[in-house]
């Protein structure tokens, strides 16, 4: 039932369309017919005086075989333009069906429906989104992410967060769905700190069905699928996301290119994605996959390669080629990697890092440099007016929720600064402090200027802060 539909409606859209430039063909041809009569005679008219009813035979059978021509004529060039007609809305279909390329995107939000929810771990769930016009989407670049706007209960106004795409389509497919695959954010322990907002929302209560609005992909973490240098992907726990994306956007490279796909994870029941990489190893000899458990469990084995963390020692045990390294993962884990890989001697340029979660809340004033101001912990206040000076904009802040940020406010407001990676990292959300301070969610890794500040990962400090936005 499910494939006769669609088949029965392609059928008749066909035998429709077929009628229809039959019947545009023969208005097409009367329509110039009747136009080529008038200009006949508009060309007699301007010549001498035409047959009277007691003319000559002959200047009445040149006359009449002006109008002959003119309606013989005027038809045929009726026919040509409901051909060309036909022709051009044909192309103009088929444009419109080709999937969008790299670099072709919407701007602003766009509605999306999620088409499919999967758990892929007992923390991890990938939700799958797609228009609702079903059209192809824009191709995207392994490692970008996607921006959505939730709409809460309890929350003022809706809340914002960007997640990696963790999928990519094979070589030359058109794209009808992102994936992203989101973890469950539980409360820190030992803080007073509840659990992620916009995370157990997800899981809660988004499903099949639901309606989301999003921004196009963007960021900056990105493979360069253009190069052919091997490349070595480490992450641990759903730093995942982004990696499977970019594995899979090497494979579908026409050279081929040395891989290592080095994950760690607590043991099986954490191990997102497990079944997918393996048969992606298994069906590509230069996939180098390797699982490192750090407390394995019964019912493990063979699903692992070590026991323990994902550290320079164990990468320096696989890889024995120059590679470019990317990094995903907790802070902790990808600031004791990053250090070892320097202490190594591995190029600057071959380091690329994205951190998914957050150190725990930290406060920094924007008038010190970032390594000053992260010491000076202070309470947020319960509400802040701000302003963005070159929007001539001014808003009153009053979020309880930790993860708020700066960025998301201002987007909030119509405002539209510049950012890439919304945890920090990059430095591209930074923007000058006119008046107040802003305190960090966690430790900026991107270097912060005096007067600075980077609104992805900042809050208010105090009861006034004006921005140059």
């Amino acid at each position: 039932m499910a494939t006769v539909g669609p088949n029965k409606r392609s059928a008749g859209n066909v035998a429709e369309r077929s009628d229809g430039w039959i019947r545009q063909g023969v208005d097409a041809v009367v329509a110039g017919m009747a136009a080529g009569t008038i200009l006949a005679f508009g060309v007699s008219s301007l010549g001498p005086p035409g047959p009277q009813a007691n003319a000559p035979a002959s200047a009445r059978g040149r006359s009449l075989r002006i109008t002959t021509g003119g309606l013989v004529l005027g038809g045929l060039a009726g026919l040509l333009h409901a051909g060309l007609g036909n022709a051009g809305r044909r192309r103009r279909r088929q444009d419109a069906a080709t999937p969008a390329a790299a670099g072709d995107t919407w701007t602003g939000w766009r509605e999306f429906v999620v088409s499919r929810k999967q758990a892929e771990s007992a923390e991890i769930s990938s939700f799958e989104l797609q228009p609702p016009d079903g059209e192809p989407l824009p191709a995207f670049q392994p490692g970008q992410f996607l921006t959505i706007e939730l709409h809460i209960p309890g929350q003022a106004r809706p809340v914002l967060r960007t997640y990696s795409l963790s999928d990519f389509p094979h070589h030359g497919e058109p794209i009808n769905h992102y994936r992203l695959s989101i973890k469950r954010e539980p409360a820190p322990k030992g803080q007073n700190v509840p659990p992620g907002l916009a995370s157990n929302f997800l899981h809660d209560h988004v499903v099949p069905g639901s309606s989301l609005r999003i921004r196009p992909p963007a960021g900056s973490f990105v493979l360069d699928t253009n190069s052919t240098k091997p490349i070595v992907l480490i992450s641990n726990g759903v730093g995942i996301t982004p990696m499977i994306a970019m594995a899979k956007a090497a494979l579908g490279q026409p050279s081929p290119r040395p891989i290592w796909f080095l994950h760690g994870c607590r043991n099986g029941p954490f191990h997102a994605f497990r079944d997918e990489i393996a048969s992606l190893a298994a069906a590509h000899s230069n996939l180098h996959r390797h699982i490192a458990y750090s407390r394995p469990g019964e019912g493990d084995a063979g699903h692992y390669q070590s026991e323990g963390y994902v550290d320079w020692a164990l990468v320096r045990s696989l890889v024995d080629q120059d590679a470019d390294y990317f990094l995903c993962g907790s802070p902790a884990f990808m600031q004791a990697l990053i250090a070892e890989l320097r202490q190594a001697g591995i190029p600057e340029a071959a380091i690329h890092f994205e951190m998914f979660s957050r150190k725990p809340p930290t406060s920094a004033s924007t008038s010190q440099p970032a390594s000053e101001a992260s010491a000076m912990a202070e309470a947020a206040p319960a509400s802040t007016e701000v302003s963005f000076a070159r929007s001539g904009l001014t808003a009153t802040w009053a979020s309880t929720d930790p993860e708020d940020t700066l960025l998301a406010f201002a987007e909030a407001q119509g405002v539209e600064p510049a950012f890439s990676c919304r945890s920090g990292v990059c430095g591209t959300c930074a923007c000058r402090v006119l008046e107040g301070e802003v305190s960090y969610i966690s430790e900026p890794t991107a270097g912060v200027t005096s007067g600075s500040a980077l609104i992805c990962i900042g809050r208010p400090k105090g009861a006034t802060l004006n921005l140059d936005l």
